[in-house]
């Protein structure tokens, strides 16, 4: 598999976990939902955290 979200990029093994998708298949899914039905991700600066994984903007800029 990938090791990292196809949205914001952090590696999903890697810690820090705090309500963290880390599952790679579900991650995949809801990514792959959103392309497919054309549903457009939200940048990470504009909710604070990754719309994909859930990994907070602090997460993911360390």
């Amino acid at each position: 598999m990938m090791g990292i979200c196809p949205h914001c990029k952090i590696e999903l093994k890697k810690p820090p976990f705090n309500n963290r998708e880390t599952n790679e298949l579900l991650i995949v899914m809801n990514y792959r939902s959103k392309l497919d039905n054309k549903i457009k991700i939200k940048s990470i600066d504009e909710l604070g955290y990754c719309e994909v994984c859930n990994a907070k903007i602090e997460e993911i800029k360390r």
